[in-house]
C-alpha cells in the first residue's frame, strides 16, 4: 500500500489564502460599484461625430490605372536586373550557353535600339506636354 503525505510548506499555504482573500476583496469591490453613468454631454457629442461621418465625402479612391504601368516597369527592371545579376555573377550556375550573335547584327540592333529608347522618350514628352497644354485650353 501506498501513502501519499502532502507536505505544503506554510507560504504555500499562506499564499493561497492571500490569493483567496484577494479575489474576495475584489469582488466585493466590483459588486459595491454603482451603475456607470456617461456625463451629461456625452451621448450628444458622439451622436454630433456620428453625423459628421455620415455626411463627410467619400474618400479620394487610389488611382490603380495610372499607377500598375509604373509598377510594372519597376518590376521588370527588378526582374531583369536579378537576371543579369545572376548570369554574370553566377556564370558555372547557369546551365545556359551564352548568347552569341553574328557581329553583323550586334551593330544594327544596337542601333536600333537606341532609335527606339528615343522615339519613346519623344513620344512621352510629347503626350505630356500635351496634357500640360490641354488643361490650360491651348490645344
Amino acid at each position: 500500500m501506498i501513502q501519499h503525505k502532502t507536505n505544503r510548506t506554510v507560504a504555500e499555504v499562506t499564499g493561497s489564502c492571500r490569493e483567496a482573500m484577494d479575489e474576495t476583496r475584489i469582488a466585493d469591490i466590483l459588486a459595491g460599484e454603482g451603475e456607470l453613468i456617461p456625463s451629461s454631454g456625452f451621448l450628444a457629442s458622439v451622436m454630433e461625430r456620428v453625423q459628421q461621418e455620415a455626411v463627410a465625402p467619400l474618400p479620394i479612391p487610389f488611382p490603380w490605372r495610372r499607377a500598375l504601368p509604373g509598377i510594372a516597369l519597376t518590376a521588370g527592371v527588378f526582374g531583369w536586373g536579378a537576371v543579369e545579376l545572376i548570369r554574370q555573377g553566377l556564370p558555372e550556375l547557369t546551365s545556359l550557353p551564352p548568347l552569341t550573335l553574328p557581329a553583323a547584327l550586334i551593330a544594327p540592333a544596337v542601333q536600333a535600339g537606341w532609335v527606339a529608347m528615343a522615339l519613346g522618350v519623344s513620344l512621352l514628352c510629347w503626350l505630356l506636354a500635351r496634357r500640360l497644354a490641354g488643361r490650360g485650353g491651348l490645344l
